[in-house]
Formats: C-alpha cells, sequence, structure tokens
C-alpha cells in the first residue's frame, strides 16, 4: 500500500502547485481587466462625463506601463504576505481575505500616490489620473472576485475529495471533530478527513456533521480495523486525536498503519484544553506545546471604538430616511411598540438594553429561542422582510454610538445562556459584543451562537481594523442578497 500512497499523494502536490500558479495568473489578469474596464468606461461610455477635468482621447497604450506596474506591485505585496503558499485561510478564509485587503490597499497607494509624484501636470500628461483611479478600484474588485472563484474551486474538490490528501481521523470525539472542522476550513492544507474511527459503541454507523456545506463523515469502525478503513477509503494519512489514550493504544495504531505504509500523527493528551490555545514550538530539536493565555476583558482600543463610533453615525444618518416608513410598517401590520428592547450581557458580564425593530407578534415569550426560520408563526409579515436584510438590526447601531456594543465583535447572549457558560464560552465575555461577526456570516449562523465558539474565539484572537472592514463587506453583501 506504501507505493500506492505515494502515487496518490503526488497528484495532490501537483494540483497544490497549479492551483498555486493558478491563483497568480487570476490576480495579474484581474489588475490588467480593471485598467481595461476603466478606459472602456472612460472612452466609449458616458458614465463619466460629469467628473472629466479635460476632454480628450486617451491612447490605450499609454496605460501598459502602469497596468503592469499595478499588477507587479499587487503580486509582489501577495507574494510577501505569503499568499501564494500553501497555509491555514482561517475560519471562513478570513485570514487570507485580510491580507488580500491589506496588500491591495498598500498598493493602491503606491501606484495613486506615485502618480502625483510623477504627473506632476496633469493637463500636459496623456495619462488621466480618473482612468488611474477607477483602473486600481475596478482591478481590487476583480481580484476579490477571481480569490473567491479559486477558493471556491479549492472547496468544490475538497467537498469531493479530488487530489486532496485523504486522511482517516481515530477519535470521534471534541478533539477529533476540531481537526476535521480545520481541515476543511482551511483548503489551502489539500487534506481532507474522509472518516473517524472510534471504540465508542453509540459512535458506530452514525455520521459527524463537521462543517455547514460539508457531507457528514462516517465513523467507519474501531480502531482495531484502521488497515480495512484505509483500503476502503484509500486514505493516505492516519491522525490519531483520542485525548484520553495511553501509549500503548497510540503505539498500536502507529503500528498498524505503517505496516499499511501510511504516516501517523496524534494530538497528545492536552487535559481539553481546547486546540485554539496551543501553539507549537522547538527547541534545541525539542517539540513544546505552549498554551495560550485566556482572554480577558480588556480596554477598547481607540481606533476600534472612533471606528465604531463614526461608522455607526454614518449609518444612521443614511437609514434616517427609512426610518418614518419602517416605524409606520410595524405600527399597521402588528400592535405593539416599534422597537423591541431586550436585555443581553456585554463586556464583562455587564448587562445592557439592546434595541432593535420589533419583528414578532407582543404574545412571542421574550427570552424563547430565537426564531430559525422565516416561517416561525412568531414572526410578522413584515418581520419577515426586516429579518431577511437585517434591517430590523439598524438600531443597534445606537448601542454602538453609547459604548454598550461594537460593529463587530461576538454577538450578545442572553442573560439565562450566559448563566450556563463554560470557562471558555465565558471568553466571549472579553470584549464588547458586536452588531455581526464572523458566525453571522458563516453557514452556522442558524446554529446557536455558543455553540459555534470557535468562530468567537478566532476573531477575539485575530481582531484587527482590516479584519472588521473584511467582514463589515461581507455582512454587507449577505444583508443585500437577502442572506
Amino acid at each position: 500500500m506504501g507505493g500506492k500512497t505515494a502515487m496518490i499523494s503526488r497528484p495532490a502536490s501537483y494540483l497544490a502547485t497549479v492551483l498555486s500558479i493558478l491563483q497568480i495568473a487570476v490576480d495579474a489578469c484581474a489588475c490588467l481587466s480593471g485598467f481595461v474596464f476603466a478606459f472602456w468606461i472612460y472612452k466609449d461610455t458616458a458614465l463619466l462625463q460629469s467628473v472629466k477635468r479635460r476632454i480628450y482621447v486617451p491612447l490605450s497604450e499609454d496605460y501598459y506601463l502602469v497596468a503592469a506596474a499595478f499588477a507587479a506591485i499587487v503580486l509582489l505585496c501577495f507574494t510577501v504576505n505569503h499568499l501564494y503558499q500553501s497555509r491555514e485561510t482561517g475560519l471562513m478564509n478570513m485570514d487570507e481575505a485580510t491580507r488580500v485587503l491589506q496588500g491591495l490597499v498598500l498598493s493602491s497607494v503606491i501606484v495613486i500616490g506615485g502618480s502625483y509624484l510623477v504627473v506632476w501636470d496633469p493637463s500636459a500628461s496623456r495619462i488621466s489620473r480618473l482612468i488611474l483611479a477607477f483602473g486600481v478600484a475596478f482591478g481590487c474588485l476583480l481580484v476579490f472576485a477571481g480569490r473567491a472563484f479559486v477558493y471556491g474551486l479549492r472547496r468544490y474538490l475538497q467537498a469531493h475529495g479530488h487530489f486532496f490528501r485523504r486522511v482517516i481521523i481515530c477519535g470521534a470525539g471534541e478533539s477529533g471533530r476540531q481537526i476535521a472542522r480545520k481541515l476543511l476550513h482551511s483548503p489551502k492544507f489539500h487534506i481532507v478527513p474522509v472518516a473517524f474511527l472510534d471504540d465508542d459503541a453509540g459512535k458506530q454507523n452514525t455520521r459527524v456533521d463537521c462543517l455547514s456545506g460539508y457531507e457528514t463523515v462516517p465513523v467507519a469502525g474501531t480502531l482495531t480495523q484502521l488497515s480495512g478503513a484505509l483500503e476502503k477509503y484509500g486514505a493516505q494519512e492516519v491522525w490519531i486525536a483520542i485525548t484520553n489514550a495511553d501509549q500503548e493504544a497510540i503505539m498500536k495504531i502507529a503500528t498498524t498503519a505503517g505496516q499499511c505504509g501510511v504516516p501517523c500523527r496524534f494530538v497528545p493528551n492536552l487535559y481539553q484544553i481546547p486546540l485554539d490555545t496551543i501553539s507549537v514550538d522547538s527547541v534545541g530539536g525539542i517539540p513544546l506545546l505552549s498554551i495560550k493565555s485566556r482572554a480577558t476583558v480588556q480596554p477598547m482600543p481607540v481606533t476600534k471604538r472612533v471606528f465604531d463610533a463614526v461608522f455607526s453615525v454614518l449609518v444612521l444618518l443614511l437609514s434616517a430616511p427609512l426610518w418614518p416608513a419602517i416605524m409606520l410598517l410595524i405600527k399597521a401590520t402588528s400592535k405593539g411598540p416599534i422597537f423591541f428592547a431586550h436585555e443581553r450581557v456585554g463586556r464583562g458580564g455587564a448587562p445592557f438594553v439592546m434595541y432593535k425593530f420589533r419583528t414578532m407578534y407582543v404574545d412571542a415569550h421574550a427570552y424563547a429561542a430565537t426564531p430559525q426560520h422565516s416561517a416561525d408563526v412568531r414572526i410578522t409579515p413584515v418581520g419577515r422582510w426586516l429579518r431577511k436584510f437585517s434591517i430590523d438590526e439598524l438600531p443597534q447601531f445606537w448601542n454602538v454610538v453609547k459604548g454598550e456594543m461594537s460593529v463587530v465583535g461576538p454577538r450578545p447572549e442572553m442573560p439565562q445562556i450566559v448563566a450556563l457558560y463554560s470557562s471558555i464560552q465565558r471568553q466571549r465575555l472579553c470584549m464588547r459584543p458586536g452588531i455581526t461577526g464572523i458566525w453571522q456570516i458563516s453557514a452556522d449562523r442558524k446554529n446557536p451562537i455558543h455553540e459555534n465558539i470557535d468562530y468567537d474565539l478566532y476573531y477575539i484572537e485575530k481582531q484587527s481594523f482590516f479584519l472588521d472592514i473584511m467582514i463589515i463587506i461581507t455582512t454587507g453583501f449577505y444583508s443585500a442578497r437577502g442572506v
């Protein structure tokens, strides 16, 4: 089986290289296409007539060098940010998307800023800064579209098991499920879990739902059936994720895997410590596991607070013309108040009153489980429309202005749920709750918040200005689609 494993692993390696080359080509074409699109709009349409400062017929050859320079700078920034390497992309590709945004912002500043240094007199130059600015803007949008396409291609190949290294995970408990979830979240690893093995009789002949949008993974038998499972599923690796396994059990699995010609890896007994809090270091060739300190309540960064306040005021001002119509519709279609005031738990466990447009009938229990679908009989007809496009959340921007919430952060929970939090779940309370977050834009948003703690822990660890921007942009896209 060793020769077969090597033959199967080789296409996975080739695929990783091919997809990296494809990504480079897509990024370059996106940057160049942005200038082609901007040039066409400027020359052959009347869309920019009102903002043109001069009337002239541009020549396409004047922009070859500019477009090529922008593409080269983008590719250089992406290379420096390791965006063409097979590495973890984070939950929902957020790590990569954030680094892409950083690279595009830097590239745009260099190109647009550089144009003011090179072109002193725009009227005497054959280069229009308007075409340049729109070329950069369209190029950035097309880069995101191209990367979304390649990421979708990776996820499709992973979901169907094409050219990915196939892994059997020994242990269908919490650690095993978390490992499978990590692998599915990061298709750039080119690894796909195909089966679990577990000695627990209650888990036999069941399937594990690891990540929304992917097929469930079967529990294919007990640990003694490893060799048969390797043959049946064509797996090339074995990963051990049994936190209570002793040394003898681990060695038996490793020996069986070795006899079948496949490598074996294992997660050591961490006494139920969450895998997200573990990092691996090496000193003199000795592997060391470091346990990250748990998140504690900390002051909000000034930059985040300023951004929250400015952004929320702008949203409230821009949406103000809609409020009278929304309030009239709510009052005209159901009895009760316009706003729904609800007690939630904020940073450090402090309670506060969160505001929303009322979307349910007044006789609905205020602290019952949140509706999971629009057909819930508690939701009013207007409420279905408000919830579909997330318009009911608009009053929460007032909570942000007051300093009780943030635009991006863990979603605030009800007091009775927080009272049952585990020590890990209580880490959600270390920062101000948010109107939106990674969980809200994930496929798991239909599941209870506290059952998807990995989204919030990821955000707490990785939070940054660019990550907030990516989450806000994605939220706006989903809201516009009514998702």
